[in-house]
C-alpha cells in the first residue's frame, strides 16, 4: 500500500473540474528501479496516479488534500520477465477516484496486463451548513469549509468560495456534502447597473463598445443592455464577467 500527502498550499481556486493533457503523460519506472515486475508495475502505477492528483490539486486550487493509493498487481505478473524500460501506462479520462484501471504495457518483451487501484482521497473543499433547496440563491453565511472524502461521482465538484456564493440552487444540496455544478445556476457574470464590453460579431465583422445592464444575469440568458455610445437599448447575452455579446 502507498500512501501519499499532498499538502501545499494553492491560492485562488478554478472552477472545474479536468487533468490536463501534461498529467495524463505516461509515467515510466525503469528496470534499474525495481527488482521484480510486480514492484516496477506498482512504482510506475503509484507516481502516476499521484501525479495525477497533484496536477488536479494545483488545478483547482486546494489547500489541502491527502490520499492513500493501494495498487492490486495481479498474481500473474510475476511470471512475466522485468521489463528492460519504463512500462507505459495508458493515461485516464479524469481525475483518478475509487477503483481505478489501467492497461500496463511492456514494449520490448510485448506484454500487457491490467492493472487495478483503489483510490482514497479527501479534500478541504467548502459545503453547504445546511439543506439548500431548489430556488435559494447562496449566500456567504451559508458555507462552511469542511475535509470531505470523496467519490467516483465527485468529478464536478466545486472547490472555490467564488463558484457557489451567490449562485441559485437548481437541485437540493446537502448539508456537507460535495456541491457540483450541475446543482447551481449558471454563474452571474452581469449584475443590474455593471458597466459591460458589448461584443458585436458577424461574418467576420468585429467590434465593441461601452454599455450599461440594465438587468443581470448569466450565459445563455438574454438581458436588455444601453449602447453607450448609441443610447439604443438592445438585448445582449453575457458571455463572461462584465461582456455581453450580440446575436445576429
Amino acid at each position: 500500500m502507498v500512501y501519499w500527502f499532498l499538502g501545499r498550499k494553492i491560492g485562488t481556486c478554478v472552477s472545474c473540474f479536468l487533468i490536463t493533457a501534461s498529467c495524463l503523460l505516461p509515467l515510466m519506472v525503469s528496470a534499474q528501479d525495481s527488482s521484480n515486475t510486480p514492484e516496477q508495475i506498482d512504482k510506475a502505477f503509484s507516481q502516476l496516479l499521484t501525479k495525477e492528483l497533484r496536477q488536479w490539486r494545483q488545478q483547482a486550487a486546494l489547500s489541502q488534500l491527502n490520499s492513500k493509493i493501494d495498487i492490486k498487481v495481479p498474481s500473474g505478473a510475476k511470471r512475466l520477465e522485468l521489463c528492460p524500460v519504463a512500462v507505459h501506462i495508458n493515461p485516464g479520462s479524469g481525475i483518478p477516484l475509487g477503483n481505478v484501471q489501467r492497461k500496463v504495457s511492456c514494449g520490448p518483451l510485448g506484454w500487457s496486463l491490467f492493472v487495478r487501484a483503489s483510490v482514497s482521497v479527501s479534500v478541504k473543499i467548502p459545503v453547504a451548513n445546511r439543506v439548500l433547496k431548489r430556488g435559494e440563491h447562496i449566500l456567504a453565511a451559508d458555507i462552511d469549509w469542511k475535509v470531505i472524502k470523496l467519490g467516483p461521482s465527485d468529478r464536478d465538484l466545486l472547490t472555490t468560495f467564488d463558484e457557489i456564493v451567490g449562485r441559485q440552487v437548481v437541485r437540493k444540496v446537502r448539508r456537507y456534502q460535495p456541491i457540483k455544478a450541475l446543482q447551481l445556476s449558471a454563474p452571474q457574470w452581469v449584475n443590474i447597473g455593471d458597466r459591460v464590453i458589448i461584443e458585436a460579431r458577424s461574418n467576420g465583422f468585429y467590434a465593441n463598445m461601452p454599455g450599461e445592464a440594465l438587468e443581470g444575469g448569466g450565459e445563455g440568458k438574454g438581458i436588455r443592455v444601453r449602447n453607450l455610445s448609441s443610447g439604443k437599448v438592445i438585448t445582449a447575452y453575457p458571455i463572461a464577467k462584465g461582456r455581453v455579446a450580440t446575436q445576429f
